[in-house]
C-alpha cells in the first residue's frame, strides 16, 4: 500500500471516530447556553423583585413602619410579645456589656 493512501486511510478513521466528541461537545455547549439563558432570565426577575421592594421600603416613613407594627401586634399578640421579649434580651444584653454588668 502506498503510504499517501494510508494516511488517508488513518485521516478518515481519525474523522469518523471524531464527529461523535464534536456532536457531544456541541450538545454541551448547547446545554450550558440554554442555562446560562436561564439563569439570566432568573437574574433579571430576582433583580427587578429586589428594586421593587427597595422602593417600597424607601418609600415607607417611620410611622408607617410604626404602624404595621401596632397592626401585627393586634391581630398576633403572642408573636409580639415573643418579639418584645427577644429584643428586650439583646438590648439587655449589649447595655449590659457596655456599662460593665
Amino acid at each position: 500500500m502506498a503510504p499517501e493512501l494510508k494516511e488517508n486511510i488513518v485521516a478518515k478513521k481519525k474523522t469518523t471516530n471524531a464527529a461523535p466528541e464534536v456532536e457531544e461537545a456541541a450538545d454541551a455547549v448547547q446545554r450550558a447556553k440554554d442555562e446560562l439563558e436561564k439563569a439570566k432570565h432568573l437574574y433579571e426577575k430576582v433583580r427587578q423583585e429586589a428594586t421593587d421592594q427597595l422602593q417600597k421600603v424607601r418609600e415607607k416613613t417611620v410611622g408607617d413602619v410604626i404602624d404595621g407594627t401596632l397592626e401585627s401586634v393586634r391581630k398576633h399578640p403572642g408573636a409580639g410579645l415573643f418579639a418584645a421579649a427577644a429584643v428586650g434580651f439583646f438590648l439587655g444584653r449589649l447595655f449590659g456589656r457596655w456599662f460593665g454588668r
